[in-house]
């Protein structure tokens, strides 16, 4: 996973030399940024308690496809192959 806080450091410590950051490397970072944030939102909610009855329980089929769901974005399985 790409270390967003360190590029911030990297890139303020290249300002202060006086190097040009294009304004597409910020641009790119606070996307990132933003997609984190979704894709930790999306995990919380699958990963939330349905409230319907009976599905509190650890063996329920739908609550167990809700939790691999949000594990496998997790992992970043959920983004398409790239045809070489």
């Amino acid at each position: 996973m790409i270390d967003l806080d360190a590029l911030d450091a990297s890139i303020a410590e290249s300002e202060k030399k006086n190097f040009f950051v294009a304004p597409l490397v910020k641009d790119l970072i606070a996307e990132l940024r933003e997609a984190r944030g979704e894709r930790a939102a999306v995990v919380a909610w699958l990963r939330a308690e349905c409230g319907s009855p009976g599905h509190e329980d650890r063996f329920c089929a739908y609550c167990n496809v809700r939790r691999n769901i949000a594990a496998d974005i997790e992992r970043g399985e959920h983004r398409r192959e790239e045809e070489p």
